[in-house]
């Protein structure tokens, strides 16, 4: 049920008892947020909605606007005006995480333990730890006197899933009107906090589709007849080994420049023992940098594909996904752009150092804001290694969620001060 378990984070933390006289503890916050499941598909952010939307008159944060596609995939908007002048930054997160699916856990998914520096549970790290730390930096802004422009947080839904009811259903229909949007995806690759994301990848989504005469297995042998998931599995080898994309240069030296193939992660049709298949689709994906674009991609596979098919026999095609998951765009920053630079100070500020600028190798909700109402959008400023997300025991630090308060309160103050926008 909606707001099911806050009562309890409230009764734990009571009143100004935090760091620096925080009204809720991030981390017991934080646990609430993991506890109140919202596995997409099949996909219902109501309960963990209503955790958020019962903690913010707790944080002294203004009631949340609904922006909702469906009532079961509600988004949030909480705005706060710190004062006249400044820019308007949004904190962004998304409220769903993945599935447990088949992954063995050693720990309850939905338990939130704690074993001394780690948060145990299903979207610990992606992303509800940065969730709660966004919430917790914009109660200390809240109550903070003398402050200049606007700060936004959107928690969104759907964003495992394709964004059709979060994000995308946002930037199509909601104005932000902001000058800057940061992500708090889980960013770290060795170490938290060790990268600012500038791109974010997006992806195409494709399929490798062989197809035959479906027929008894025992008559393979006979001239003329076809194996349609052979044929499947000898065009996957091909993308795999011979698949050459253009991928353009990267001018600021980003670490983690390059655009990724990935084939063979679902292989459809057939009906099992006895029978040759018909038809076998392939679910294949590119993970693509900014500059690339969809004619470039569609003709290095049909170029593949036509050859392998020359060669073989075979009855081969390539095929996009349903839209609007068949192609999300690339998102980019310059490293010039005023939130670059405030996350790098923010980071240096309170971690000591500027981490080096990167790219995000995942696809994240900047694809939606930056391609429908082209706000500059950093992908990943959050706790947590993103190699820790989609799988078993899935953890986040409790160290970096409470150094992320203090990371989005100094970025979301300074950059908040600033007038104008962009580069200036």
């Amino acid at each position: 049920m909606a707001g099911a378990g806050l009562g309890a984070a409230v009764q734990v933390t009571g009143a100004a008892d935090g760091p620096a006289g925080d009204v809720l503890d991030v981390v017991e916050l934080a646990r609430t947020l993991v506890r109140t499941s919202s596995p997409n598909p099949p996909g219902d952010e109501r309960a963990v909605a209503g955790v958020v939307r019962d903690a913010l008159p707790a944080l002294g944060l203004p009631a949340a606007e609904v922006l909702a596609l469906d009532p079961a995939r509600p988004n949030l908007l909480v705005t706060l005006d710190l004062g006249p002048g400044g820019s308007h930054l949004v904190l962004s997160g998304h409220l769903d995480t993945k599935p447990v699916g088949d992954a063995t856990w050693t720990v309850d998914p939905l338990g939130a333990d704690l074993d001394g520096d780690r948060l145990y549970g299903l979207g610990s790290a992606d992303m509800k730890g940065a969730i709660a730390a966004m919430l917790v930096a914009a109660s200390r802004l809240a109550r903070a006197p003398g402050g200049r422009g606007r700060l936004s947080l959107l928690l969104t839904a759907d964003e495992e899933d394709g964004a059709t009811y979060g994000a995308h259903h946002v930037a199509s229909t909601r104005p932000l009107s902001a000058d800057a949007v940061v992500i708090g995806e889980p960013g770290g690759i060795e170490e938290d906090f060790d990268r600012v994301h500038l791109v974010s990848r997006g992806i195409a989504r494709l399929r490798l589709v062989a197809r035959g005469r479906q027929g008894h297995s025992s008559l393979s042998g006979v001239p003329g007849t076809r194996n349609a998931g052979v044929d499947a599995a000898r065009l996957v080898t091909a993308v795999a080994d011979d698949l050459e994309l253009a991928v353009p240069a990267n001018d600021d030296a980003l670490e983690g420049w390059a655009a990724t193939v990935n084939t063979g992660m679902t292989f459809r049709g057939g009906v099992g023992y006895g029978v040759l298949p018909g038809r076998v689709a392939v679910d294949t994906e590119v993970r693509l940098l900014p500059g690339m674009d969809r004619g470039g991609v569609t003709e290095a596979f049909t170029g593949l594909v036509t050859r392998v098919a020359g060669d073989t026999g075979a009855d081969l095609a390539v095929e996009y996904d349903a839209a609007p998951n068949d192609w999300l765009p690339p998102a980019a920053v310059p490293a010039g752009h005023a939130v670059a630079r405030a996350a790098q100070e923010a980071c240096e500020a309170v971690l000591g150092a500027a981490p080096p600028l990167s790219v995000f190798p995942g696809t994240t909700d900047a694809t939606w804001f930056a391609a429908a109402q082209g706000i500059a959008t950093l992908p990943a400023l959050g706790p947590g290694l993103l190699r820790r997300a989609h799988g078993a025991d899935e953890w986040v630090s409790v160290a970096a969620v409470r150094r992320a308060v203090d990371l989005y309160e100094h970025l979301a103050r300074a950059f908040t001060a600033r007038d104008g926008e962009g580069t200036s």
